[in-house]
């Protein structure tokens, strides 16, 4: 993630993501087509579940589409007579807000997963990382904007993400906050 001086938030792919949408509906079209194809063997009730599944696969990866679609991959600073912020979407669509329009800046971070058999080379490491970082925003007329998730960022430039939106949107509330993941089984 390249911050530049005016940048607000960046992520690294800034348009759609084809090959994981098209993962999704190779899956759903191959569930589906054997569900289809079971049916026709006199398996009607393994081929009514496959198909089913395929439906709600299909329901899914929609409604994950639509979010992603709306999804703020770039926000700047941007001097116009006045300063504005502008935020552009997976879609392309490109809106602008005052700073005063800003209520709550919400940075979530993630950070990788360490256990006991950690070593202190990773953990140095980790303490310097986040696996993901996730914007959130909420404007004055109650309207909320996420932002897509920006993998492997470090520590410092999520700091100078604060730092820039602060700076920025004084008034607004600003959070930073922490999501950890387990190691795995809780043996």
């Amino acid at each position: 993630m390249d911050i530049a001086e005016d940048t607000l938030w960046k992520t690294g792919n800034l348009g759609r993501d084809w090959r994981r949408w098209a993962r999704w509906l190779i899956s759903i079209a191959v569930i589906g087509g054997s569900g289809l194809l079971v049916i026709c063997f006199d398996r009607p009730i393994l081929g009514s579940s496959l198909t089913g599944l395929a439906v709600l696969l299909l329901v899914i990866a929609v409604a994950l589409w639509v979010y992603d679609y709306t999804s703020v991959v770039e926000a700047r600073m941007v001097d116009d007579p006045e300063p504005v912020i502008w935020i552009r979407t997976v879609s392309g669509r490109e809106e602008r807000f005052t700073p005063d329009s800003m209520v709550t800046v919400t940075l979530v971070c993630t950070p990788f997963a360490s256990g006991p058999d950690t070593s202190n080379e990773e953990r140095a490491f980790f303490n310097q990382q986040y696996q993901k970082a996730v914007l959130r925003l909420r404007t004055r007329d109650g309207r909320r904007l996420h932002g897509r998730t920006a993998p492997y960022v470090s520590v410092a430039e999520m700091d100078q993400v604060m730092a820039a939106w602060l700076r920025v949107c004084p008034q607004a509330h600003q959070y930073r906050e922490y999501r950890p993941v387990g190691t795995g089984t809780g043996d």
